[in-house]
């Protein structure tokens, strides 16, 4: 059927409204997003307060949903576990254990180790720690007289040292905290509210992450409902694939992470026993759990380690800190990117990279997000690339 030039007309000026309609909605966007931001940048103090105000408030829930995220890598382990139970089962008595009981029994076993490994780290190794660090001032100070005559003897002018010691020595560490009481009460009161604040903190964010992690599978249908009820179906369908995509990417760290502070702690273990190290099964755990810190955990372990050896034997806690050095050395350019990287699809040179400028952007917690985050947006790259590439037909 011919249209008449008339029909032509109505159809080409309602094109013409709808694309007028298209840009007067992105440019009224546009310029209500332009006088926010000068709004906010001649406003920068106050709305740095109110974001400061509003990560306070919700700390408890931010902590909740990063321990979930974390828990949540045992706890799909502990998961596919029992389903292999559970089909076991099935095979030899003909009934599977019940859906809920896994998921039940899944979460029980990831509270209990996490408990156990913090219960061991807090009862075990830190009190030791502390006493050989006690100890170690003890023995200073038993030693300090014989080292100031033998400084003496050498013509060090030994002023200073004593000088130090003397304002470090106890009683005038007390003189000093009488005379200024005020401003340590404030300082100790200033301390505890932050103690306590960060305590209940992250008892709010434990139970948080417990109910999340017991009702994750209702959180994610809820989620998808939502997704799919406010946006088209086809850029609802991305958006679940990203958010698959990031869990399962998380997911892949968090483990790949345990597999290298597992191996770690084992190449301590042997290497300590080889060369009948003190402390050998405490320090290899210790620096084994310390590990599930990208890069910097280890150091921690490290220091524990030669605090408690010290006390026993001076030269073994150096040759301690050098085992430390080539195992460290061997662990952070070939087992790490290694593992982690292969775990996420992530080359090991961009693992690395990645812990390095999440360390220098946001310390700890931008190691732990920067590395998944980077393997996303590497993949999310690669397939648009791939995809480019294959609509041009070129092969490289």
């Amino acid at each position: 059927m011919t249209l008449s030039g008339r029909q032509k007309g109505d159809i080409f000026m309602s094109d013409l409204n709808e694309k007028t309609r298209v840009y007067f909605k992105y440019g009224l966007l546009f310029v209500l997003i332009s006088i926010a931001m000068f709004a906010a940048f001649n406003n920068l103090g106050s709305v740095l307060a109110f974001l400061d105000w509003v990560v306070h408030i919700s700390m408890p829930v931010i902590i909740g949903c990063l321990l979930a995220l974390v828990l949540n890598a045992p706890l799909r382990g502990f998961h596919r576990l029992l389903s292999f139970i559970s089909s076991k089962t099935e095979k030899k008595w003909g009934r599977k254990l019940p859906v809920a009981f896994i998921d039940t029994a899944s979460l029980v076993l990831t509270l209990i180790c996490t408990a156990l490994i913090i219960y061991h780290v807090f009862d075990v190794v830190v009190p030791r720690v502390v006493n050989s660090v006690s100890g170690i001032g003890d023995a200073f100070m038993l030693y300090y007289p014989k080292l100031i005559a033998e400084l003496k003897g050498y013509g060090v002018d030994t002023a200073k040292i004593e000088q130090m010691i003397n304002y470090l020595n106890v009683s005038t560490l007390i003189g000093q905290m009488t005379q200024n009481m005020t401003t340590v009460v404030d300082t100790a009161y200033s301390a505890a509210s932050s103690v306590v604040n960060t305590a209940l903190n992250i008892f709010t964010g434990t139970i948080i992450a417990i109910y999340i992690l017991a009702g994750k599978k209702k959180l994610k249908r809820q989620c998808k409902k939502l997704t799919y009820a406010y946006i088209e179906e086809k850029k609802a369908d991305r958006i679940c694939e990203i958010a698959r995509l990031c869990s399962d990417t998380f997911f892949h760290f968090i483990s790949g992470q345990c597999l290298d502070a597992f191996i770690l702690g084992m190449m301590f273990f042997f290497v300590m026993s080889i060369f009948n190290m003190p402390y050998t099964v405490i320090t290899s755990m210790f620096i084994g759990v310390m590990a599930l810190i990208p890069y910097l955990g280890p150091l921690i372990g490290m220091l524990a380690g030669f605090l408690l050896i010290v006390m026993i034997s001076p030269m073994k806690a150096l040759g301690f800190l050098l085992i430390f050095l080539v195992l460290q050395q061997i662990d952070s350019h070939l087992i790490y990117p290694k593992i982690v990287g292969n775990s996420m699809g992530l080359p090991a040179i961009w693992t690395l990279l990645a812990a390095l400028l999440g360390n220098a952007f946001m310390g700890l917690p931008g190691m732990l997000v920067f590395i998944p985050l980077t393997s996303v947006l590497y993949t999310l790259i690669r397939e648009n690339v791939n995809n480019r590439l294959m609509q041009k037909k070129i092969k490289i």
